[in-house]
């Protein structure tokens, strides 16, 4: 995407190139599979000494070159792992088993205490009705209180519900499976620069343990002091419970669903994928389903009869429509068939014009309607600018996708109106969550807002953000 010198595209531009630049190698230099990790201690008190074979970095940076044979488990800490290329060792038999059974419900919201008012104006304000021209917002206390013709000048823009990201892995160097302290400050600002106002941190296929340890880090960062930050919604579990791994270390899927396992993890997971197909399943999804989690079907071979058994214990997603999934047939359809004739099922679609065509998003746009895509980034810790990141055999293993980005590229690309992409960016996402109070320029939901200006036609960007009428991009 173009954008003028010195203008917000500029600023954000810096910005990710400042947090690339703290990341280290990027995904596409990966030469050797193997195990890599670096002490909690480290991470936090550089400099410290490196692991044989091992370039001293974060462990966030989740794919370099590493010696075959290096002895790393004298190094390894259960809370620091990659999540597709790392490993998850304790050094001890007595070291802690993080679990989150007893971790509280991240806050539902993290707007200031003092909350702003005020009131802001834009060309096009898109609302549920549809796109009202000349209109300005009025927010008192973070909440949207009405939406009115405007009563002054308005700026050539378009003002949109803060976007909903399901599935967000990583973004430039800091991988979320590992991320700590600082880390999740630098995710925020990145989300902010997309216009991503609440997001799912993504987990993947891990040893269990790893993955709580992964768990019990969201749960910490949830619980941070209340800022203008993007909202933590919960977790998004990925895995281990997989039939295609796809990017998923296949050594560490597990083909019987444990269902006690799951239900020890507590309030903290909100989204769990897992393939319908697998012994224990059909029980898990129900019971998912009835904690009020969002089950999502994904990384699957399964038939149409499965997911439409799946629909019916309670699934309501299929996780990045068309990625790790078998494939449509006129006589066999599969999960994706199921998934573009059962209304019981959104999709999530990665927009990038890698993992899916144009003209298959717009055939997803058209099946589904509006209201039945939400779009997903799936970002990795890698460095943007380089394409989509892939493992040695070609796989794709996630994408570096921005949410504004894929609104941009289902707009220009697939000839979807920016209001239905809107919609499939902040109001679907938020409300397969079953966050009601936002996603909407309505009166009564959170000030949650997106300003988008038009940059020629390459697309939109992202000119100022707020959550919770607080004003959190640009950073000031």
């Amino acid at each position: 995407m173009s954008v003028p010198p010195g203008g917000t595209g500029a600023r954000k531009l810096t910005f990710i190139s400042a947090l690339a630049e703290k990341t280290f190698l990027p995904f596409a230099h990966v030469t050797v599979a193997a195990p890599m990790a670096e002490s909690q201690h480290a991470a936090r008190n550089p400099p410290w000494s490196t692991p044989t074979g091992l370039v001293k970095r974060s462990s966030a940076g989740i794919c370099h070159t590493v010696v075959p044979g290096a002895d790393l488990s004298t190094h390894t800490m259960p809370r620091v792992r990659s999540q597709l290329g790392g490993t998850c060792t304790r050094g001890s038999a007595t070291a802690r088993r993080y679990r989150t059974a007893s971790v509280p419900t991240p806050r539902t919201d993290t707007a200031p205490a003092r909350r702003p008012s005020g009131t802001v104006r834009a060309a096009t304000v898109l609302s549920p009705e549809g796109p009202v021209a000349g209109a300005e917002v009025v927010i008192e206390g973070g909440r949207i209180t009405e939406v009115r013709p405007a009563t002054g000048p308005v700026p050539d823009v378009v003002l949109a519900p803060g976007f909903v990201d399901l599935q967000v892995n990583g973004i430039g160097g800091v991988d979320v499976a590992g991320a700590v302290g600082a880390d999740w400050d630098a995710l925020d600002q990145a989300l902010l620069a997309q216009g991503v106002t609440t997001w799912c941190p993504t987990v993947v296929t891990a040893p269990l343990d790893a993955l709580e340890a992964s768990l019990a880090g969201v749960a910490e960062a949830a619980r941070r002091p209340g800022a203008a930050r993007p909202e933590i919604a919960g977790a998004h579990l990925e895995g281990p419970f997989l039939a295609l791994p796809g990017a998923h270390r296949p050594e560490l899927v597990r083909t019987t669903v444990d269902t006690a396992w799951l239900d020890s993890l507590g309030d903290l997971v909100r989204v769990v994928t897992l393939a319908p197909e697998l012994a224990g399943a059909l029980d898990a999804i129900a019971a998912l389903r009835g904690r009020g989690i969002l089950v999502a079907l994904g990384h699957s071979a399964c038939s149409a009869e499965v997911a439409g058994q799946a629909a019916a214990a309670g699934a309501r997603l299929v996780t990045h429509l068309g990625n790790a999934m078998g494939p449509l047939h006129h006589r066999a359809p599969g999960l994706l068939g199921a998934a573009l004739a059962d209304d019981r099922l959104s999709v999530s679609v990665i927009a990038d014009l890698v993992h899916t065509h144009p003209v298959f998003v717009r055939m997803v746009f058209a099946a589904k309607g509006a209201q039945g895509v939400a779009l997903v980034t799936d970002s990795v810790a890698a460095i943007a600018g380089e394409g989509p990141p892939r493992l040695a055999d070609g796989t794709l293993a996630g994408s570096v996708l921005t949410m504004d980005s894929a609104v941009s590229n289902v707009v220009h690309r697939s000839g979807v109106s920016l209001a239905d992409a809107v919609q499939a960016a902040s109001a679907n996402p938020a409300r397969l969550l079953g966050l009601a109070d936002r996603g909407a320029i309505t009166p009564g939901r959170r000030a949650d807002l997106v300003m988008l200006r038009n940059v020629a036609d390459n697309g939109w960007e992202v000119d100022t953000v707020w959550v919770g009428g607080a004003v959190a991009w640009p950073p000031t």
